[in-house]
């Protein structure tokens, strides 16, 4: 055989002729057997035969086609996302109102007016859709003209990113789901406050947020990110939302009363504007003995209240936003309760050891509050859950066997995650994690407020009776005389101190913004009492004369 009809091939990649030494790169085969270009035979070939459609086939590739998948994207945009934004603040809502009727016990017909709030309030922003539809669509049917060129013409772009911004603007907020669960509650004219609504967020009972602490380590400074519990939504409509809504859904600040008392106002706002309507006062005598019981007050506190109400024309109700209330947190109906209730303590209990007698045995200071036996009672009603926020790594060190068991059941409420794990799985079922239930952290936090009065009441101080006109030379000082303003916290004794926090406390703002609105209900009242001074000196020159 000559060399020149030999067909050769060259080895493959990882092949090489079998005889030690050879370096030939190339193979012919010959009779079935397989030969090197040197002629060295190779052991362990065997030819199979081919069909006459294969010849020539050596070098061509197939492959298998895989299944046709149809290409989507990561995340929805335009209108497809805001409306699956609008189900996940839906569903949060949802959620809400179910623990509100479960837990609390409220009627099946606080879910309607939240459902009945809610479409309304879903109901402008659907509407602004149509209406923007229908006006590109009335705008794509226009005649040209040279105008609408020149108006086409520019920064497309800009106008595009207004007009989504625009938008959005009008789209739902996740506080707005506790604003409309408070207004269901306000419909029903329920006895419940702003204050109230943030300490179920604050203990997470409601659903809302969770809480994550990190180091600052420029100040060393414990901070706190807190951002609803998005674990509590599918991870198919979590993974479907972009970074805009994404964002929305994650509140980088903790929930204060001032955002949520200023959200309620925006939303009476809006359904004042849109569909005229108005909400009712608050149910007064309910929430006024809710208060006095939660402050540790007595009773006789409430006639007062009444008096200041009528002296002041306060109705306690959310008013429309208008040049004169607007922006000012004393026009809020709850601060202005909860303000009128500090007054009317200190005119009957004021926090100093100056004796006041009353003019008879039926006057209601008769008795007084014993302050340091109050202090000492309301301090235990401190909610502890709502330290676990702020606790720090020192703290884990006084803690007993159960305080440390509800800080970990805390924590894997709100800490952890469904994310997958970068921690082996084999590892992690070795320490199990069970289910846990919201619980209280202390027992004394299932004491009543009415127990807590009663040990007050035991410790209440009888004063004296001096009855007007027993001796013309002794001067005696009455209740309400030496009324004492408190302008700034270093006014404040620690007594006044303690009962000041506690009513901001129960109000949900700070103590700081508590003593303002405080302060301008005590000008009102100055303004009123030199009113009726002056109305009195009046009547009686007119009457001299």
């Amino acid at each position: 055989m000559s060399s020149q009809s030999i067909e050769y091939f060259r080895f493959s990649r990882n092949e090489s002729c079998t005889e030690e030494g050879c370096r030939a790169q190339k193979f012919y085969i010959e009779d079935g057997r397989k030969f090197c270009r040197f002629g060295h035979e190779q052991a362990g070939f065997t030819q199979t035969q081919q069909d006459e459609d294969d010849f020539n086939s050596q070098g061509v590739t197939s492959r298998k086609r895989g299944p046709v998948r149809e290409h989507t994207t990561a995340t929805l945009n335009g209108s497809m996302a805001k409306e699956l934004y609008l189900q996940c603040l839906q569903l949060i809502l949802w959620k809400q109102c179910h623990w509100l009727t479960t837990v609390k016990g409220l009627s099946a017909e606080f879910q309607v007016i939240v459902r009945d709030l809610w479409t309304l309030r879903v109901g402008k922003v659907l509407y602004e859709k149509r209406r923007k539809f229908h006006f590109q669509t009335e705008t794509d049917r226009a005649p040209f003209s040279s105008q609408s060129e020149v108006d086409s013409i520019g920064h497309p772009r800009i106008r595009a990113l207004k007009k989504e911004k625009k938008s959005n603007l009008l789209l739902p907020k996740l506080l707005e789901t506790l604003s409309l669960c408070y207004l269901g509650m306000l419909l029903m004219r329920l006895p419940i406050g702003v204050g109230e609504v943030l300490g179920w967020v604050t203990r997470n009972e409601i659903l809302y947020l969770r809480a994550v602490s990190f180091e600052n380590r420029l100040n060393n400074v414990r901070k706190i990110i807190v951002f609803p519990k998005l674990k509590a939504l599918p991870k198919y409509m979590r993974s479907k939302l972009p970074a805009q809504f994404h964002s929305a859904l994650e509140l980088k600040v903790p929930l204060n009363g001032p955002a949520l008392y200023g959200k309620i106002q925006e939303l009476i706002f809006f359904f004042h504007n849109h569909y005229h309507m108005s909400f009712p006062p608050l149910n007064l005598p309910l929430l006024a003995y809710k208060y006095i019981l939660n402050l540790g007050l007595p009773i006789e506190v409430y006639p007062a209240i009444e008096r200041l109400k009528d002296v002041l024309s306060l109705e306690f109700k959310f008013q429309a936003p208008s040049s004169s209330t607007n922006g000012h947190r004393i026009s809020y109906p709850e601060i202005q309760l909860i303000g009128l209730i500090v007054i009317a303590t200190k005119l009957s209990q004021p926090h100093d050891d100056i004796t006041r007698e009353p003019e008879s045995e039926l006057h209601p200071t008769l008795i007084k509050i014993d302050w340091e036996k109050w202090v000492n009672t309301m301090a235990n009603r401190r909610l502890d859950r709502e330290a676990e926020i702020s606790l720090k790594e020192t703290d884990i060190w006084t803690m007993n066997d159960r305080r440390l068991d509800l800080y970990l059941d805390w924590f894997q409420q709100n800490m952890l995650d469904d994310r997958d794990s970068k921690v082996s799985e084999n590892l992690l079922n070795l320490f199990p994690l069970q289910n846990v239930v919201n619980q209280r952290l202390d027992d004394s936090d299932l004491e009543m407020p009415t127990s807590r009065l009663k040990t007050i009441q035991e410790g209440l101080v009888l004063q004296k009776v001096w009855p007007p006109g027993d001796d013309v030379s002794v001067h005696v000082r009455r209740p309400g005389e030496l009324y004492k303003r408190y302008r700034n916290l270093t006014e404040l004794n620690f007594y006044a101190e303690m009962f000041y926090t506690l009513a901001a406390s129960t109000a949900g703002i700070p103590l700081k913004m508590f003593m303002g609105v405080v302060s301008q209900l005590e000008i009102q009242l100055d303004t009123w009492v030199a009113a009726e001074r002056n109305k009195r000196l009046a009547l009686e020159e007119k009457t001299q004369k």
